[in-house]
């Protein structure tokens, strides 16, 4: 790592306030070039205020910050990349309507006009020169349609990087990438850093935590716990630090059978409209199941056929023994079966709606008539928040105003609201903190013990193999592999049915 004698980057006692909610509570830290920073800490904890703070989306409401030695306070996310911050947000912001060079370019397309007229081939050339810089494997002549979620998530990079920056900060920015997606992004970090730019990095995934960072800064309620080289860290320790109490009991609950021998949902010979199948399974009440695979790999779909979203081209699915074709995802929930989908934001919650609205959005308790009873849907909403822990000013708040973590509790939250049979979860604690993880674990494994069917597909290996009773492997659009309840496969084991 090269350093000055200086920090380069240096914010002391910052300080942050949504209305009454105090997110910063006298936060200070330090950022150097060449170097990559792991912000890490539960939901809530400030990770993502401090960055969006030092990046200028949000004003500070109080404290100071220099840039080599000088007050540093832009007013806007622009100013603050004129000074060299970028910042590379946790939601995907790719223009698809655009082509990768001008996604590229977005802030600079100005000057590649010409009495009315865009000069592509410099712009080409300038977005390729940038994309070379991260080693990247596409080209700004590639179909932008046709790249996955990594390599858009890489565009979004090389659009921080054609400012010139010195310091870059990724906002949770693999929480919707799968392992490969992911491993993508990595490297183009590690280039980063080598090229002497420095990285503040936010993640909730322990492995990527410890695989990239020099130095770790750990947030807990909006105050700063501390900083320590990654190298003097171990997991369990820096769980301990971030949730200011000692995991020892692990992350996931005992399994208790409970399961029945009937099967609560069959799926014979099903092959859905987007080509996956045929599919055989089947779970019985008390059963998690867990479904792993690549991102694209088959399970996805399964979910969604089950849950009315996805129609089916051939086969039949059985409910409690009974004949079940759901032709929209409303006739799935009035038969008991609750789906969290993978977008949480897209999906799963209305960001401009409330907490309460959001709860009981499925599961509205009306007096008749169409029309809400507002004492049951607090009743309901409340029963929610305390089960799932779910961190809100109360129950009136918005849901855009939640950490990611709080707004995935929301969306199971909604699910469970429904009282369902069948509970079908895809990535259920993506971009959570691992004690909410652990609340998530215990909340499911209960669930699964009053008798609850459960069909998860996951991406994460020791959430799959931790959680699930029984475990299924799908490759391209086919299952691949079928592990008995009594097996118990290591992820090698599971990994090489998924290649």
């Amino acid at each position: 790592m090269t350093r000055g004698v200086l920090p380069v980057l240096s914010a002391r006692h910052i300080s942050k306030s949504f209305g009454a909610s105090r997110a910063l509570s006298a936060v200070s830290a330090d950022f150097h070039p060449a170097e990559v920073v792991a912000l890490v800490g539960e939901n809530g904890a400030g990770k993502s205020t401090l960055l969006k703070v030092l990046s200028a989306v949000y004003p500070r409401s109080g404290g100071e910050v220099t840039l080599d030695g000088a007050p540093y306070a832009p007013h806007s996310l622009r100013e603050a990349e004129a000074a060299g911050i970028a910042l590379v947000f946790q939601e995907l912001n790719v223009n698809r309507s655009l082509g990768i060079a001008e996604n590229i370019m977005l802030g600079h397309l100005r000057k590649y006009r010409r009495l009315g007229l865009i000069d592509w081939k410099r712009l080409n050339a300038d977005a390729q020169a940038v994309l070379a810089r991260i080693n990247a494997d596409f080209s700004v002549s590639d179909d932008i349609d046709r790249l996955d979620l990594g390599r858009l998530k890489t565009i979004e990079v090389a659009r921080a990087l054609a400012i010139n920056p010195r310091f870059i900060f990724f906002d949770e920015s693999t929480a919707f990438l799968n392992r490969g997606e992911t491993g993508r992004l990595m490297a183009v970090i590690r280039e980063l850093r080598e090229q002497g730019i420095g990285i503040a990095f936010v993640s909730h995934h322990m492995h990527e935590v410890f695989d990239i960072s020099d130095r770790l800064i750990v947030l807990k309620d909006g105050a700063l716990v501390g900083s320590w080289a990654t190298a003097e860290m171990t997991e369990d320790r820096l769980a301990e630090l971030m949730v200011g109490r000692e995991m020892a009991g692990g992350l996931f609950p005992p399994r208790v059978p409970t399961m029945t021998e009937a099967a609560k949902l069959e799926l014979q010979q099903v092959v859905t409209a987007s080509g996956v199948g045929p599919v055989e399974l089947e779970v019985a009440s008390g059963e998690i199941l867990g479904i792993g695979g690549l991102k694209g790999s088959g399970g996805e779909a399964i979910l969604g056929a089950v849950a009315g979203v996805i129609a089916l081209r051939a086969g039949e699915m059985r409910l409690d023994g009974q004949p079940f074709r759901p032709g929209h995802p409303a006739d799935a929930l009035a038969a008991g079966i609750a789906h969290l989908p993978g977008d949480r934001t897209g999906e799963g919650v209305i960001t401009e709606f409330s907490v309460l609205e959001n709860l009981t959005l499925a599961a509205r308790p009306g007096r008749g008539a169409g029309l809400s009873d507002r004492g049951r849907m607090l009743t309901l909403a409340r029963e929610q928040i305390a089960t799932l822990g779910i961190k809100t000013g109360s129950p009136e708040t918005m849901v855009g105003e939640l950490s990611g973590g709080n707004m995935q509790k929301v969306v199971l939250g909604k699910c469970l609201a429904t009282a369902p049979g069948v509970l079908l979860l895809n990535n259920p604690t993506r971009g959570v903190d691992i004690g909410a993880k652990a609340e998530i674990y215990r909340v499911i494994r209960g669930l699964a013990a009053r008798g609850m069917a459960v069909i998860m597909v996951s991406e994460d290996l020791p959430e799959l193999l931790g959680l699930s009773d029984r475990v299924i492997i799908t490759r391209q659009n086919r299952i691949s592999k079928v592990f008995a309840q009594d097996e118990e496969p290591n992820e090698e084991e599971v990994v090489r049915w998924m290649m």
